[in-house]
């Protein structure tokens, strides 16, 4: 089932009292119009589409929800909110149908108007005639077709044969490809490129970030800040000659977005305090620069995929402001529709790049705990999970001539090349290199555009009365996670692709501590109990800290998101489960080495206020308040749009929430509950975690500052294997 294609070729759907407008998703019986929300949209239009058959549970989950499982209380959730959308004064009877252990299915019989000159669906399946309420003889140049679906027995016979077919191909094809769709093939060969020749590109002092290739990689797009400016200007560099043109202006950061798929526009953000707009401007910066619409504060990717055709990540999606959506856009209506669905408890999808060549498009899906790299057709159909990655993919380029994907893993240094012939991984090639890079584009197999690393993560102290920053841990490494003990820290420090955990002393000497290198997540110190928390993405091991004695260690049968202690002998955690469909939160005892399941439902971070109250994150953006004893919810707020990403800590009876540049204080009992406590230097730093210090009587914030860096050229020369 493709419920945009549907969108793209059904005029309307009539059925009882309503009239379905595919386009605006909504449905509207001439009194009442309500919008549908996609998954109530894509579950009707499924109803519909198969409206002469019982609909199984299972069809829904491979079809509507397209996962592997779904809990059942999502599918009686889902039937019944769209149960009750179904009902108004003049519609009161039944539409969808429940069969006893068999499925749905729907009741009415429904009429399909299709645009003109669109392909309707042959016989058998139906049968075409003409609107009897349109009157004389019509024009089939001019009148849109009405398509009813008969129940007929002939059809039923061709329906239930070829039905199970329709539904085993997906599951076939799931088996049949190959295994490197899914984790680096055995038999890929890992390479080193030890001679590494490194060119700048460009020499102006400053912060370069966000590269973006031209498809005919003539061109490449960037953001550019200057030491002594405060604002990103918009570079477009010919890589021909050399040539730079740029846009800035005082007051407004520019980004680049994508371009169009002949190379002739460049698409850029322009953002200003709380306002932020997407333009199209001309590649030679003289012919045309026009504003295409308002966009969110977020990080935006897109590319034109046709004319007047434009592809982009819209965040916002079931209001999550950190939930992104692919979203094609019609730049001459401002018409959209959503082409993918990512999983609520997920990042959502990210446009990486379009490929004219097989007229589909390539986008990251981020999990909590992978990153999965995706192709779809330009109408969000035949939708294939290609790699999935413990690291970002954060650009990919296409190599028509050997039909290769490529990107560049930043994290370790690791350049991927993907087969879509064969779909499976073609090679993986280490760069031997001390550099570290942030964006990245791949001209050819031995030449690549690269940014170096603009950024340094060091831990702050924030005083609550003064609101001065202290630098407290300052190595040239990247150091986060820091949690206090007594004088000293202990916090993380990046080697590659995994973490360290240091400790700095009291006379400020750092030093290791007594545990590997491995991929740990975070770290929580409890003096109460002399516990060390340690999280991993899918365990939580506490430390006796004395003498380095594991005490515990959790196993949390998924994706731990959040742990934090919340009692002298208790921690609290948040785990996603193998399915993504939603996540769960749990209290464990070190005394009593007992689970037990807490009734909060979405949350993304669990700790706790007072004695009385546990304190939650929720993924729809609200911090949610519940009652220890009775686990009654007590208090919902609201909060602000974010701009990075949502962070919550406690202290003093009072809830801190930062948006990665503002700091709010929730405060209970003051008329406002909301109001802003801080605000980072936006132009040096962003406020990527923090957590309450009652000894020092502030927040210690973990910031990443933003440093001088280059763009360069990296030429490979030497290939080896290892």
């Amino acid at each position: 089932m493709n419920e945009v294609r549907f969108s793209r070729q059904v005029k309307e759907v009539r059925f009882g009292a309503w009239i379905l407008d595919p386009k605006h998703q909504s449905i509207s019986d001439g009194e009442v119009e309500r919008e549908l929300e996609p998954l109530l949209f894509r579950l009707l239009c499924y109803l519909i589409i198969n409206n002469e058959q019982i609909i199984t549970r299972q069809n829904l989950v491979e079809d509507v929800w397209s996962q592997h499982y779904v809990d059942d209380n999502a599918i009686n959730r889902a039937m019944s909110e769209l149960r009750k959308i179904l009902k108004s004064d003049k519609q009161k009877g039944t539409i969808v149908k429940t069969h006893y252990r068999k499925g749905y299915s729907f009741f009415l019989e429904p009429e399909i108007v299709y645009y003109e000159h669109v392909e309707k669906p042959s016989p058998p399946y139906v049968q075409t005639h003409t609107d009897p309420k349109l009157s004389g003889t019509p024009d089939p140049s001019t009148q849109p077709q009405v398509t009813a679906y008969h129940h007929r027995k002939s059809t039923l016979r061709w329906r239930y044969v070829l039905f199970p077919i329709l539904l085993i191909l997906p599951l076939l094809a799931w088996y049949i490809l190959p295994t490197g769709l899914f984790a680096t093939d055995q038999n890929t060969h890992l390479l080193t490129r030890s001679d590494i020749e490194e060119s700048v590109l460009s020499w102006l002092p400053g912060r370069y970030a966000t590269l973006n290739l031209s498809p005919n990689k003539q061109q490449v797009a960037f953001s550019f800040i200057q030491n002594d400016n405060r604002n990103y200007a918009l570079v477009v560099k010919s890589l021909e000659n050399g040539h730079e043109k740029r846009i800035g202006n005082p007051g407004v950061n520019y980004f680049p977005v994508g371009w169009s798929v002949d190379s002739s526009f460049i698409y850029y953000r322009a953002v200003s305090e709380d306002q932020c707009q997407v333009w199209q401007l001309s590649a030679d910066f003289i012919t045309s620069n026009r504003h295409v619409f308002d966009c969110t504060l977020h990080y935006t990717t897109g590319g034109g995929v046709a004319a007047g055709r434009f592809v982009y990540s819209k965040s916002g999606y079931r209001n999550r402001d950190e939930l992104s959506v692919l979203t094609s856009r019609d730049l001459s209506t401002g018409d959209e529709f959503q082409i993918t669905s990512p999983n609520l408890n997920s990042y959502g999808d990210r446009f990486l790049t379009y490929v004219a060549q097989k007229q589909v498009i390539l986008f990251e899906r981020r999990q909590y705990e992978s990153n999965e790299l995706y192709m779809t057709d330009l109408d969000g159909g035949n939708q294939v999970k290609l790699y999935e990655s413990p690291n970002r993919i954060w650009a990919v380029n296409y190599d028509a001539e050997q039909d290769l994907v490529s990107w560049f893993d930043n994290t370790a240094n690791q350049l991927y090349r993907f087969s879509l012939a064969q779909k499976r991984l073609h090679s993986v090639e280490q760069l031997q290199t001390e550099q570290q890079y942030a964006s990245s584009q791949i001209l050819d197999s031995n030449t690549l555009l690269m940014v170096s690393y603009p950024f340094q993560a060091d831990v702050f102290l924030l005083d609550q009365q003064t609101l001065g920053l202290t630098e407290l841990i300052a190595s040239p490494l990247e150091d986060t996670s820091a949690t206090e003990v007594g004088d000293e820290f202990l916090f993380l420090t990046r080697q590659g692709d995994q973490r360290i955990v240091r400790k700095q002393q009291s006379d400020g000497q750092i030093v290791p501590l007594a545990l590997p290198q491995d991929n740990y997540t975070a770290l929580r110190y409890n003096s109460a109990s002399d516990h060390l928390l340690v999280q991993y993405k899918d365990k939580i091991d506490v430390y006796k800290l004395s003498d380095m004695t594991l005490a515990d260690s959790i196993n949390a049968q998924g994706v731990v998101v959040a742990a934090e202690f919340i009692g002298p002998h208790e921690l609290g955690y948040v785990v996603v489960d193998d399915h993504k469909v939603k996540s769960r939160v749990f209290s464990y005892s070190l005394t009593e080495k007992k689970v037990t399941p807490l009734p909060t439902s979405d949350s993304l971070w669990i700790g706790r206020l007072d004695d009385e109250h546990l304190v939650s994150l929720s993924s729809s953006d609200k911090v949610v308040l519940y009652n220890i004893q009775s686990g009654e919810i007590t208090r919902t707020i609201e909060l602000p749009q974010v701009k990075y990403k949502h962070t919550l800590a406690i202290g003093e009876g009072d809830i801190y929430h930062s948006d990665g540049e503002t700091i709010y204080k929730l405060d209970f009992s003051a008329p406002s509950v909301i109001s802003e406590f801080y605000h980072i230097d936006t132009s040096k730093y962003v406020i990527s975690n923090m957590k309450y210090s009652q000894k020092r009587g502030g927040l210690i914030l973990d910031l990443i500052e933003v440093v001088e860096n280059q763009l360069i050229k990296v030429t490979l020369k030497e290939t080896e294997s290892l």
